[in-house]
């Protein structure tokens, strides 16, 4: 790949007869040889690496666009790009033609959901005496610690008083942001969704109402804030800090007990999708065997 100073005005874009392509990152515009077509067959690796790409995608636009993952950016990236490469170690799935035109996509463990150099909100699964699971983070809450008591802030302010007042958590500086992400698995007419839904709060004293409080409850459990009705195994949660002074957040990842996507990694799932593609070489541990002729 050729570097060319940017000296002067220049066309970027593919220039067929030369197969040769300019583009332009971080200022510099930079020349790569390229082809007109793609190849009529892909490789079995290659048709992995891109079902793990289209799934990544998919991921991403579950999102609403007011809460989009909060990942800090690199020079020459946005951030899409470091969501990308931030899940880039999940399981491979493979999703047929048809769901993955549809934008069919799966609850992940460990999917990531934030860059950054705030400090991590821990969160695990504890289960309550009345037998419900709730999510059980390290936020405290200055409830004693042998007292299970439902909370009920619904302004910026009030989660503020509970959280910041006293130095509680010496981590939370006014003015942070709080996301709590809950995502679910859903099936519509056999095309696999996440549903993803987010509360935004700022530790500030707005007394505004907060919006998107329906369908959140939360209790102070053994000193801190938990998630409560948390006992769906097809839903996952996440807890993100975030600065808008440092443009950073806290890195965090899905928890979830979900293991609905493990359908789309076995052999028969990865066949099935190479198939409705139709351009894919299979390996032999794929090709169906056929009876050797007498």
């Amino acid at each position: 790949m050729a570097r060319t100073e940017k000296k002067s005005f220049i066309i970027k874009g593919r220039i067929p007869s030369l197969g040769i392509t300019y583009y332009e990152r971080g200022g510099k515009v930079y020349a790569r040889s390229c082809t007109r077509k793609s190849p009529s067959k892909q490789t079995f690796g290659q048709f992995a690496a891109r079902c793990k790409m289209r799934h990544s995608i998919a991921l991403w636009r579950c999102f609403d666009p007011d809460h989009k993952p909060l990942m800090q950016v690199q020079e020459g990236l946005i951030p899409y790009n470091v969501f990308l490469r931030a899940n880039a170690s999940l399981p491979t799935v493979f999703l047929t033609k048809p769901i993955t035109n549809l934008g069919g996509a799966l609850l992940m463990p460990q999917m990531v959901v934030s860059t950054g150099h705030l400090p991590q909100v821990e969160y695990r699964f504890e289960t309550l005496e009345d037998g419900s699971r709730v999510v059980l983070t390290n936020l405290a809450t200055r409830i004693p610690a042998e007292e299970t008591r439902v909370l009920t802030p619904a302004t910026n302010e009030d989660w503020f008083n509970l959280l910041c007042l006293g130095s509680v958590n010496p981590n939370l500086m006014s003015g942070y942001m709080i996301r709590f992400y809950r995502f679910e698995q859903l099936m519509d007419d056999s095309c696999p969704r996440m549903r993803v839904n987010c509360l935004e709060l700022q530790l500030n004293h707005n007394i505004t109402p907060l919006r998107g409080l329906l369908g959140w409850r939360f209790l102070s459990v053994g000193g801190h804030v938990a998630i409560a009705d948390a006992n769906d195994e097809n839903m996952g949660w996440a807890v993100v800090l975030y600065d808008e002074n440092s443009h950073s957040a806290s890195p965090q990842q899905v928890l979830t007990t979900c293991r609905f996507y493990e359908q789309y990694t076995t052999d028969e799932a990865s066949a099935a999708a190479a198939d409705s593609f139709g351009n894919v070489a299979l390996p032999p541990f794929l090709t169906p065997n056929t009876k050797s002729r007498g």
